[in-house]
């Protein structure tokens, strides 16, 4: 009984001894698949994207001196720069695309609380994708109408005229219009006003109301410091995207009729975040008895005066020190005068570069354009 015992004993050791191995034979088998998967692994368009600019920042951390500076605002390295010192492999061997090369651009745009904010760019070539930017895809897709309904040429700024127009681009999960872009910048505003909460443009007190009805000039305003704390709070981790804008800040009269922002640009401010101007809200009207700013028909076949709650325009009246435009919804997009101190609505206006790299969409409300960020 007892060597039946022992016998037993044994062959529970061997059984455990050979389990133990083919365990361990699978895990090094699952752990050698797993290997070999990552090594032959191809990537799509994308992802190489984001591995040339993963790689990109290695490489600059071994290689301070290619960072761009205020002077020198642009510094472009080779993707065959970045093979050769190891950081990325050959993209032949991992894209899932042929003929595959490219450079990465990183641009100095501003420098905050000491620290310089840097955007980097990859354009990739491959056979059968080539990067391409959200200005160059609407530029090949809209036709340049002269004052009718789409995208018009005004000097050297492009922009949308007209009450139905696939200007729509989705940021940040908000829904915003491109109303005009040029060489440098593409400008957005909120498609509606931001929330629920109205604000109020100043309450300081005003000399020539002798009370707190506020002063109407915005680099000086609450209205500015409410937007100042949208962008470090909302956009935290965005800024590199935001461009600065010479947000136009003049004050206006209501019997002025130029359009070109001759008159609101006479006085600008450098700000990352602004509202929409009056000359860019008669701009997008296609009425031609759109003249003077307090015209009713500014708001006819414009697509900026269809909102679901008032909001403040950037410019103030030069009548008095108090007294701000804005926008009535309730009067279908009717610009008048408001006391600063009132409380009304706000649409954000942003700047993204124009060199912003597209990713999907067509500009419809169903369907937006989309971009990447890297």
């Amino acid at each position: 009984m007892n060597k039946l015992k022992e016998l037993w004993s044994e062959k529970k050791k061997l059984i455990i001894f050979i389990s133990g191995c083919v365990l361990l034979v699978l895990i090094l088998l699952i752990i050698l698949i797993f290997i070999l998967a990552n090594a032959f692994k191809r990537y799509d368009s994308h992802e190489i994207e984001n591995m040339m600019i993963t790689a990109t920042k290695k490489y600059l951390s071994a290689h301070q001196d290619v960072y761009p500076t205020p002077n020198n605002p642009i510094s472009t390295i080779e993707v065959s720069t970045l093979v050769e010192k190891e950081y990325l492999k050959e993209l032949s061997k991992i894209s899932k695309d042929s003929q595959c090369d490219g450079t990465i651009q990183i641009v100095y745009e501003k420098e905050e609380q000491s620290s310089p904010i840097y955007r980097y760019i990859p354009y990739l070539k491959c056979e059968h994708y080539e990067t391409t930017s959200l200005l160059e895809v609407i530029q090949n897709k809209e036709m340049i109408q002269e004052n009718q309904e789409g995208l018009n040429k005004l000097g050297d700024t492009y922009l949308y005229k007209g009450e139905s127009v696939n200007n729509y681009l989705e940021y940040l999960n908000y829904s915003w219009r491109i109303f005009k872009f040029d060489k440098d910048r593409i400008y957005l505003v909120l498609s509606d006003t931001l929330n629920d909460k109205a604000y109020v443009f100043d309450d300081r007190y005003n000399e020539m109301a002798k009370s707190n009805r506020g002063k109407n000039t915005f680099e000086n305003s609450r209205i500015y410091d409410t937007l100042n704390g949208f962008y470090d709070s909302f956009f935290a981790g965005h800024h590199a995207y935001l461009k600065n804008m010479d947000a136009c800040t003049h004050t206006r009269s209501k019997y002025d009729t130029q359009k070109d922002g001759s008159i609101e640009c006479f006085t600008t401010t450098s700000t990352p975040i602004s509202l929409l101007t009056i000359y860019d809200y008669m701009n997008a009207s296609l009425d031609p008895y759109c003249i003077r700013v307090e015209d009713r028909n500014c708001s006819n076949y414009n697509y900026l005066s269809n909102t679901s709650n008032h909001f403040w325009l950037l410019n103030g009246t030069n009548e008095d020190t108090y007294h701000v435009y804005y926008v009535n919804s309730s009067m279908n997009g009717a610009i008048q005068l408001y006391a600063a101190n009132q409380k009304t609505y706000i649409r954000v206006v942003i700047a993204l570069p124009s060199d912003v790299i597209f990713k999907s969409g067509v500009g419809t409300k169903d369907n937006p354009y989309t971009i990447y960020e890297f």
